[in-house]
């Protein structure tokens, strides 16, 4: 079951250590029903989202993700869905990117020029 959600998400074992890691749940790059719940909860913390904490990853809980991300809440996790959840996983509390492994470099430099005016 964990690896074909896995397949679903189609993210590497490092996104979804830390997702593990950001929801509370142990960091083991597995998706299963404990991360799914452990996912609803954060959700209804973060966003009153109202979920059923059931463990089961349907339309409302990746709505619910992609609201949380910033993307269009259309219920289907695909590559959009997956690339706001790697750059989400990637801010600090106040909602700043901090960079860990290179994979947001060119938004970071973006950014930076943009601020500094030579964008």
């Amino acid at each position: 079951m964990a690896e074909e959600i896995n397949s679903i998400f189609k993210l590497d074992s490092n996104t979804i250590k830390a997702l593990q890691t950001k929801i509370g749940t142990k960091a083991d790059g597995m998706i299963g029903a404990n991360t799914i719940k452990k996912l609803q909860e954060f959700l209804n913390t973060e966003t009153n989202a109202g979920l059923s904490e059931d463990g089961k990853l349907g339309p409302k809980t990746i709505k619910a993700l992609q609201s949380y991300v910033g993307v269009e809440a259309d219920g289907a996790f695909g590559p959009v869905t997956a690339n706001a959840l790697k750059l989400k996983l990637m801010e600090n509390e106040n909602g700043e990117q901090v960079i860990t492994d290179g994979s947001g470099m060119d938004a970071a430099i973006e950014k930076y020029m943009r601020e500094q005016g030579l964008a």
